[in-house]
């Protein structure tokens, strides 16, 4: 791992761009030539979100003093920018898109000013990173959207509604939100913030059927004998979407366990699952069959980021990757059943 703690210095010492963007690129390039074993996973993932989080914020600084330069509206006392998603849970792989959102706190009569200050180093922020090499987010959960941008005060009161609405579009932000890590700027903002939302999701006993129908869709395409059920037709014929073939249902139902048991420093879903079995939430078996599972997931989601795709052909397999695959397709399958007994 010492080419990435090259590149993670070099990132902290550049100050141009283009060598952020190239930066960026020689991550895969050290990644491209090398099999990796599944027992590596976690070790070659939290690599890879430290490089991420060294890239991103230097263009998140160079962003902010771009702004300080043109001198629009007024700087807050204090601001975060926080990541979601799988950059959230520290799961990147190569290729990632933005999932991102700011909070900041100033003086009632200055929000405005403060507002007009935030929503362009949002602008700048996301432009950045784009340049650099993460492409903006298609569903617009960036900065850039009002939703994601918010002073301290407003962010509680949004959570407030969402909780209190418990419609379907309520739980997906939620979803978002308990994935929240603060990346640049003053940490306690969103540590304070993932507090509260936690404290309140749990308390909100009438969120709980919605939390487990989220974590039993979609569907794990896998049947009651092994059988992988692969798309039929098209280019994609014979391939299954690796991240909704599991790891979406397993990384949920940690997310969602974590909340219940208010595990609110862990990020990632070993993490998770680690603090569980720390608690005495599962038995040692289940704890190596979900790690397992976790580690295979992650193992063959690297691999088709490598490859520019989430689509996994199942005829290029090994017997071995098609039993670990199954496998681990299979214990994501009985945690979607067995939600509502953890969650």
């Amino acid at each position: 791992m010492n080419d990435f703690e090259t590149i993670i210095v070099r990132a902290e010492q550049c100050n141009d761009m283009s060598e952020l963007k190239q930066l960026h690129d020689e991550v895969a390039f050290l990644l491209s030539p090398f099999s990796f074993p599944f027992h590596r996973m976690f070790d070659i993932y939290n690599a890879l979100y430290v490089c991420h989080d060294a890239l991103m914020k230097k263009a998140l600084l160079l962003a902010e003093r771009e702004v300080d330069r043109r001198g629009i509206g007024k700087k807050p006392s204090s601001f975060c920018w926080f990541v979601m998603g799988s950059s959230g849970r520290k799961e990147s792989t190569i290729w990632t898109d933005q999932d991102n959102g700011m909070i900041f706190s100033c003086f009632s009569n200055e929000k405005e000013d403060c507002y007009a200050y935030m929503r362009e180093y949002a602008r700048m922020g996301v432009l950045f990173l784009n340049e650099i090499g993460y492409p903006y987010c298609t569903g617009h959960v960036m900065a850039t959207n009002k939703r994601w941008l918010k002073e301290a005060d407003d962010w509680e009161g949004q959570i407030d509604k969402y909780v209190q609405n418990e419609h379907i579009d309520d739980i997906r932000y939620l979803s978002m939100l308990v994935d929240m890590r603060p990346i640049y700027g003053e940490y306690s903002l969103v540590t304070q913030l993932k507090e509260t939302l936690y404290k309140k999701i749990a308390t909100t006993f009438s969120l709980r059927n919605r939390m487990i129908d989220s974590i039993r869709i979609p569907f794990v395409p896998i049947g009651p004998f092994g059988r992988v059920y692969v798309e039929r037709w098209g280019e994609k014929s014979g391939m299954i979407d690796i991240k909704q073939g599991g790891y979406v249902q397993l990384s949920h139902a940690l997310k969602w366990i974590a909340v219940r048991e208010q595990f609110v420093d862990s990020n990632s879903t070993f993490e998770r699952l680690t603090c569980w079995y720390a608690k005495n939430g599962c038995s040692q078996r289940l704890f190596e069959r979900i790690e397992e599972a976790i580690q295979t997931f992650l193992y063959f989601r690297l691999r088709c980021s490598l490859e520019g795709t989430d689509y996994l052909s199942m005829q290029h397999l090994s017997q071995e990757e098609k039993r670990r695959l199954k496998q681990a397709m299979i214990v994501a399958k009985k945690m979607q059943r067995r939600a509502r007994k953890w969650v």
